[in-house]
């Protein structure tokens, strides 16, 4: 079956439309959505990233399936970011029935990389309500870690471009969409130099209004987690952190491969994560 997703604007920041994309389960639904951020360490990336098959797997096992635009760093600083994202699942909450023709407003979170970090952050939020469930594949918990402040060793080994040519990608508006074909540089002289969090313009006081504390992790819900012991951008530490902390959590991990190791859904450990991942949701 073809699928046939709709889209939504949910707000608007400044000029910037933030859409939402929406997928109705053709199968037995479970009345629940699995609301979906995208990665891209907050510099790059777009809502529609999920490979297909992954999503069609999904919609197959009766879950609706939402994935949401939000404006990306450093046109925007992250409280904006934060706070649009907090918007998009408020529109959700409060739509659910008269805009997307669904009978309950009961959902998970989905997030890859950066899109799992903003999936926690969301989740101990006390004016949003709880999820049922967390999916975190390579997600973060907290910008105090040390390696997200200094020079990732990986990405030096790459030439670092002149910061002139980096100020001439970042624009004069917000965007919510950033092909990685121009802004994957922007991250990758982030973490060459280590200015990441300046793009984010986080001062060093505010790091814990955007981190997660271990009792914060502690009372997160059932929690599926998913990193490669050899993740270039977070430190498999940060996986096994999560699994230690969250009472009810799933750790599936992978062997000698990338960050994203799921970005190809042709790769068997991808395919095996998201066959693993339904049989935990259900």
């Amino acid at each position: 079956m073809k699928l046939s997703p709709k889209n939504y604007p949910y707000n608007v920041y400044h000029s910037l439309t933030l859409n939402a994309t929406f997928y109705k389960s053709f199968s037995t639904p479970k009345e629940q959505t699995i609301i979906y951020l995208h990665g891209g360490g907050l510099l790059y990336g777009q809502r529609d990233d999920l490979p297909e098959v992954y999503i069609r797997s999904f919609l197959e096992a009766g879950y609706h399936f939402l994935t949401l635009d939000y404006p990306l760093a450093p046109e925007a600083p992250l409280n904006d970011i934060y706070q649009e994202i907090k918007k998009g699942i408020h529109w959700f909450i409060k739509e659910y029935h008269s805009t997307l023709g669904i009978s309950s407003n009961s959902f998970s979170l989905f997030g890859r990389s950066a899109g799992a970090y903003l999936a926690l952050l969301l989740t101990k939020d006390a004016e949003l309500p709880t999820p049922e469930k967390l999916i975190s594949f390579y997600g973060y918990y907290s910008l105090e870690e040390k390696s997200f402040q200094e020079p990732n060793s990986f990405y030096k080994k790459y030439p670092i471009m002149p910061e002139k040519i980096i100020q001439k990608l970042i624009g004069k508006v917000p965007i919510a969409t950033g092909p990685m074909e121009t802004r994957y540089a922007l991250y990758l002289y982030a973490r060459q130099t280590g200015k990441w969090l300046d793009f984010l313009q986080v001062a060093e006081k505010n790091l814990p209004k955007f981190s997660l504390t271990k009792s914060d992790l502690e009372a997160l819900p059932p929690t599926f987690i998913a990193q490669s012991k050899t993740d270039q951008d977070v430190p498999y530490q940060i996986g096994q952190m999560l699994q230690l902390s969250i009472p009810d959590s799933y750790f599936f991990t992978v062997n000698n491969l990338e960050h994203d190791f799921d970005r190809q859904p042709a790769v068997p450990e991808a395919k095996e994560a998201y066959r693993q991942l339904l049989s935990w949701l259900s």
